[in-house]
């Protein structure tokens, strides 16, 4: 006898979640993604290039590992479409909203406006009253007695 899947994975598809979610979860993952990066490239550049203190980038690059790491699990949680990734995903944009005044501070001003927006676009659309009302359904949806 052929298993079809369970009714709890044709009751829980995130699909279900508006376009908004799947966009702001596309944009913390390549976040993630980023900070992944850059956080490996600059642990690796600062023990194996030509660093002025390599203990100090280390340390750095570590910090940025664990964070990174913070900013993936959230990304997987969007995914699932569970409600606690939410709150990660805006603590995330919002240190992405403070890289975007910094990069203006430092006169890159087009990568800082365009840092900023996107930041501060992912907060709004992830914070707006409709978001929790979907997640809340989608959540109360997986919980229902199955049967």
């Amino acid at each position: 006898m052929t298993e079809s899947p369970s009714s709890q994975e044709q009751s829980d598809p995130v699909g279900a979640l508006p376009l908004t979610w799947r966009v702001c979860t596309a944009v913390v993952g390549i976040e993630a993604l980023a900070l992944l990066g850059y956080s490996l490239y600059l642990t690796f550049r600062s023990e194996f290039g030509h660093p002025s203190n390599a203990s100090e980038g280390v340390a750095i690059g570590i910090y940025l590992l664990i964070l990174a790491a913070g900013i993936v699990a959230a990304f997987v949680g969007m995914l699932r479409g569970r409600r606690w990734s939410r709150s990660p995903a805006i603590t995330a944009n919002l240190i992405v909203v403070g890289m975007g005044w910094y990069l203006i501070k430092a006169d890159q001003m087009a990568i800082g406006i365009a840092t900023m927006i996107v930041g501060a676009a992912t907060i709004v659309v992830l914070a707006t009253p409709t978001m929790y009302n979907a997640l809340e359904a989608h959540h109360q949806a997986r919980q229902a007695p199955q049967g």
